[in-house]
């Protein structure tokens, strides 16, 4: 009867169960199996201790699952401080990877003293004026060299080094002069102790600059106060001289094959770092890419004089203005076996980023429109908002800056696809004279290149004449140089067409629309140096490997090499003729080929060597 009883409750306390919760039902259920003891029908006799067995049971999993979280937050913190200590290691190695290419390149500058030429047959009267010249030079570097220990600006510094280079070279020499050139090569290893000393308030050592700038060289067509005229900027009624140096080591670049291809005016080129592959950006709105690995390969006879390209892509709507190639090291979306990627900007406002084909498959560039369409290529089309000026990617990460009509330079992050990361603006409000061409109050970049001395900081030039410097990673202004004889320009006479930062040294190169190359010392924060370039703008500068010389072309058609020591022409060669008051656009070195490349406004790609 007890028995009939209790099976009689259970069965009325599990329809109660069953109809709020269908979970007291199983649990119920469970409770009355046949290997369950008496405690269970104890526990479950009421619906009250179903209940407790419940919040019992909810209660367990919640401490459990205040456990998971208190773990999950320990190991997130874990991670972090992980990936905290891997950025910290990897700025550690960016580090002593730069100072290791700068102890490098002092070694190369100490080395280029015992790399003497074979002497020339001169005549007796070339002696006497060679004997005479490096005698003043001797009275000059020894009253200078007791300024030089006490303070002196980096670019000063990088100057003395490469000219005592280059005078250790001369073939003939006397003995005071090979003192003279000892002593200066001694300051090599100086740099780094020195460059952190400079005082940019010293007014003595700019004189002594131009100084020695103005010093007449040997059978020198220019003389001394020509020179001056053109280096300091303050006279412009006079003859148009470009300063050239007498004598050069620098070898001659010889034309060694033409890239034709490009129905319009060639706009942009790049290098890839270390292949033989060049792209280029024309107004016909075509991208082609270039293989010049014939050009080293076989006898000088028989390497062809014209050469076509393996790929060619349009992805762009209206004229494409800027190219840059990335490396497979700073592409982390690279597939196997692949050597990179390039991207490319036009007047659309778009950016496309396409990876390098592979150079041993049979078919390169597709055949068919359908093979044409698969292509996988990314473009962020908005960009910007107007034209975009200017691409460079960073050599030692990746990260793409772009400089656009708007006003506004931005920095993207390169994967798979591009991620805005940073926006660098110069107004006003972030410096007083930020004043000149503008749009909406922003001035206008137009060139862009970072400063490798410092990985965190890029140089942006303007159309109105100035260069700011920017920390890209906290979108902030540090300076921005301004040349003293732009005070008399209202518009866009001066503006900065082509930017470059040397490779080791805190030293940036402007060429500008007047036809003027300007340097500027970012540690002083002036223009040390204004050169005479070409007859018309300078359309595009280019550094090469060493960082002792660097070119520039221009729309007067001529593209000269000079000397960043003596700030001179040491090779000049005419490459193009005008085309509707244009010449020539860009011109690049390889980073680690004997390689110069130009670009032409009839569409004529020049490769020299």
């Amino acid at each position: 009867m007890r028995t009939a009883s209790f099976g009689f409750r259970a069965r009325t306390y599990l329809q109660i169960l069953h109809l709020n919760q269908g979970i007291f039902l199983i649990l119920s259920r469970a409770c009355f199996d046949g290997h369950s003891t008496r405690r269970h029908y104890c526990e479950m006799d009421s619906v009250d201790s179903a209940l407790r067995f419940l919040q019992k049971q909810f209660s367990g999993f919640e401490n459990e699952a205040i456990q998971w979280n208190i773990e999950k937050r320990s190991l997130e913190v874990k991670v972090k401080e992980l990936e905290n200590e891997k950025a910290e290691q990897e700025d550690r190695f960016k580090d002593a990877l730069l100072r290791i290419k700068m102890l490098e390149f002092a070694l190369r500058q100490e080395r280029g003293r015992y790399l003497v030429s074979p002497a020339p047959v001169t005549s007796v009267s070339n002696v006497n004026g060679r004997r005479t010249a490096s005698g003043n030079s001797t009275s000059a570097s020894s009253s200078s060299n007791g300024q030089f220990g006490k303070e002196s600006s980096g670019a000063e510094i990088f100057r003395r080094v490469c000219s005592g280079t280059q005078r250790s070279q001369e073939t003939v020499q006397n003995s005071t002069h090979s003192d003279t050139s000892s002593c200066e090569s001694k300051m090599g290893s100086q740099i780094f102790r020195l460059e952190g000393n400079s005082n940019p308030k010293n007014k003595s050592l700019e004189t002594e600059i131009t100084r020695e700038i103005s010093r007449p060289k040997r059978n020198s067509r220019v003389n001394s106060s020509s020179v001056s005229a053109t280096t300091d900027g303050s006279s412009t009624n006079k003859p148009f001289i470009i300063p050239q140096a007498a004598k050069s080591n620098q070898r001659a670049h010889k034309l060694k094959v033409e890239l034709f291809g490009h129905l319009d005016a060639v706009r942009s080129l790049s290098f890839h770092p270390t292949e033989p592959i060049l792209v280029s950006g024309s107004e016909d709105c075509t991208i082609r890419l270039w293989n010049l690995a014939a050009m080293s390969v076989g006898p000088p006879a028989q390497r062809p004089a014209e050469q076509d390209s393996f790929f060619t892509l349009r992805k762009h709507s209206d004229c494409v203005l800027a190219v840059s190639m990335i490396s497979s090291e700073n592409y982390p979306g690279v597939q196997p076996q692949r050597l990179g990627a390039f991207v490319s900007a036009g007047r659309d406002g778009s950016i496309s980023l396409v990876e390098i084909p592979r150079l041993d498959t049979e078919r390169v560039e597709p055949y068919t429109y359908e093979e044409y369409q698969e292509l996988e290529v990314y473009t962020e089309k908005n960009a910007h908002d107007d034209a975009i000026w200017h691409l460079h990617a960073h050599p030692l990460s990746n990260i793409l800056f772009s400089a656009g009509a708007d006003g506004v330079v931005r920095t993207w992050g390169i994967n798979t696809e591009l991620a805005l990361k940073s926006e660098l603006r110069c107004t006003p409000k972030h410096h007083s004279q930020a004043t000149g061409h503008n749009f909406q109050g922003a001035l206008i970049p137009t060139s862009v290149h970072t400063i490798l001395p410092d990985t965190k900081t890029c140089a942006v030039g303007y159309t109105s004449g100035a260069i700011g410097q920017f920390d890209f990673h906290g979108e902030q202004l540090i300076e921005l140089l301004v040349a003293s004889d732009f005070d008399r320009f209202g518009g866009r006479e001066a503006q900065v067409n082509k930017i470059v930062s040397h490779p080791t040294m805190p030293l940036i190169i402007a060429g500008h629309q007047d036809g003027r190359i300007r340097f500027y010392d970012l540690r002083a924060g002036e223009c040390i140096g204004v050169v005479n370039a070409h007859l018309d703008a300078v359309s595009s500068i280019s550094i090469n490997a060493t960082g002792l010389a660097f070119t520039s072309i221009g729309h007067d058609g001529a593209f000269r090499v000079w000397s960043i020591a003596d700030r001179l022409c040491v090779f000049e060669h005419s490459a193009y003729k005008r085309k509707y008051s244009e010449a020539a656009h860009d011109i690049v070195y390889h980073p680690s080929r004997n390689f110069l490349a130009t670009a032409g406004a009839d569409g004529i790609i020049k490769v020299f060597q």
